[in-house]
């Protein structure tokens, strides 16, 4: 069996050292044949890094590498010089340090291929050594931008910072424009898009294909893949586990699946998968490898307003980052890949997509991370939490389950409780899905909207929040629109629940309808 390849993002040892690899050459010919300037964003820890590797050892001809592979009676193989430019190894502390880093790096690769430039102007330098490049060798060059982001995407907390570092870059880019009739092929990778604020104005006409259904699949792994290429592993974690392939595979997709661009092919994370046959157990890995301090920062900006995020509303303009001090927690959450694309569909012929979390994986993680932001402990407890909540509400002690709520909230500081009603709606319903419990937030009924439905297998909890008034009003307001009434054919114990929060104390009021 082969080992597998998890933390190696060079291509050259995954073959040389006989790693498994999922095949994705076959869109490379593509690319390079069909393209000439390419950018793709996709998340973090989504095989980035992997693919402009490999696309640097067919650019540098080394065809050997690709027996066996898609790719491999490509018929003109040639050997071209490259700039590969890494920017999360560049030290991006500051601006400054980032140029310096830069500068280093091109150094090294005008040293690697023999050339020497007089110049201490960054984006001059670059320019020459595109050009210079292209005349020594005889072939154009090649230029390869891994996460190009990132230096700016270090300080959305500071878009004084972010905003010079975005000049600088644009100021960079520019120099392809000039030295179109040198280059090759182009391609630069990142979380985030930045066309609103013009970091790609300067270039020639890039190629976006981050939501083009024809290369939704470029990375991450497919069901069919994660099967194919990994059906020993499968086979053992199985075995292990004492259940079928089939179940495995289902706990599987339950775990990491879901992730899509075009809202028909569904990846799974290739970090998830690698960590999960090398640990053999479930948790999360993709999550817990670096969430983003900013994009809770954002989120309590925001105020938590969770409901958001279930079917959120998009269009192709949402997926700009638009200006760097007025970002929409959406678009960031998609970009980063929090929330993913579930259904597409044309209105008026402009595409409109709804966003939902991909999976258990990165929808658990995420709720634990903001609950702990909010209760100031660690995600771990607020986990623990939640399950004792929900086996509460499953076992119907309703004052065990408040009890649960009200050490929560005793937990968070005045300085982070916010005194609206939303607030505590948003945390509840957290915890909730945080839970693995079963609930629909803001159901729609045709004489109002109910705040939150609970389902279990023979409970159905509906409830209704009310801030600094009775928890009792929920519980007539209930009644008095009859939410209960959609839910009476399933023949389940149905309990109506009014939940009263305020600054200083929670408390509950209920009912229940006998089946």
């Amino acid at each position: 069996m082969k080992k597998l390849p998890l933390g190696i993002q060079t291509f050259s040892q995954i073959i040389e050292d006989d790693l498994v690899y999922v095949d994705k050459t076959g869109y490379i010919v593509e690319l390079v044949d069909s393209m000439k300037y390419v950018f793709l964003s996709r998340p973090r820890r989504f095989g980035k890094s992997l693919l402009l590797s490999t696309i640097e050892e067919f650019f540098t001809g080394k065809r050997e590498l690709f027996a066996g592979l898609k790719i491999y009676d490509y018929p003109e193989w040639k050997s071209h010089p490259i700039i590969h430019l890494d920017f999360s190894n560049m030290e991006t502390g500051s601006e400054e340090t980032f140029r310096e880093t830069f500068f280093d790096r091109l150094n090294e690769i005008a040293g690697f291929y023999g050339i020497e430039i007089k110049s201490q102007i960054v984006s001059h330098y670059f320019g020459r050594l595109i050009k210079e490049l292209s005349e020594k060798y005889g072939e154009k060059t090649v230029i390869l931008i891994d996460e190009y982001d990132k230096p700016i995407t270090d300080h959305l907390d500071n878009p004084e910072i972010a905003g010079r570092i975005r000049e600088f870059l644009k100021s960079v880019f520019v120099r392809m424009k000039g030295n179109d009739a040198h280059i090759r092929f182009a391609l630069l990778t990142g979380v985030s898009k930045f066309s609103k604020v013009s970091l790609f104005s300067g270039m020639n006409q890039i190629t976006d294909i981050s939501m083009n259904e024809n290369y939704a699949s470029l990375l991450g792994y497919t069901h069919e893949e994660l099967q194919f290429y990994f059906s020993d592993f499968i086979n053992n974690l199985a075995e292990k586990k004492g259940i079928s392939g089939d179940e495995l595979l289902q706990e599987i997709k339950r775990w990491y699946n879901g992730y899509s661009w075009d809202a028909m092919t569904r990846l799974y994370n290739p970090f998830s998968i690698l960590s999960l046959f090398s640990t053999q157990r479930f948790d999360n890995y993709w999550f817990s490898s670096g969430t983003p301090s900013y994009l809770v920062k954002l989120m309590r900006e925001k105020k938590y307003d969770v409901t958001i995020l279930k079917n959120a509303e998009a269009n192709i303009l949402t997926f700009d980052s638009g200006t760097l001090d007025k970002i929409d927690p959406i678009n960031l959450l998609f970009q980063t890949g929090y929330l993913t694309v579930s259904e597409k569909r044309d209105l008026y012929q402009i595409e409109e997509y709804l966003l939902n979390f991909p999976n258990f994986e990165v929808e658990t993680s995420f709720y634990s991370h903001l609950i702990g932001d909010i209760a100031s402990t660690q995600p771990y407890e607020a986990l623990t939490l939640a399950l004792k909540l929900r086996q509460s509400l499953e076992n119907g002690k309703i004052e065990q389950f408040e009890s649960i709520l009200k050490t929560l909230f005793a937990q968070i500081p005045s300085n982070l409780l916010i005194k609206e009603e939303r607030f505590f709606h948003s945390l509840f319903i957290m915890i909730s899905y945080l839970s693995g419990i079963e609930t629909d937030a803001e159901v729609n009924t045709n004489i109002g909207r109910i705040d939150g439905v609970i389902e279990f297998r023979n409970k159905i909890y509906i409830v209704e929040f009310k801030y600094n008034h009775p928890a009792l009003e929920g519980l007539e307001q209930i009644l008095q629109k009859k939410y209960y009434e959609k839910y009476l054919a399933k023949g389940k114990e149905i309990i109506l629940l009014g939940v009263s929060f305020s600054a200083n104390e929670i408390n509950t009021i209920n009912m229940t309808f006998e089946h």
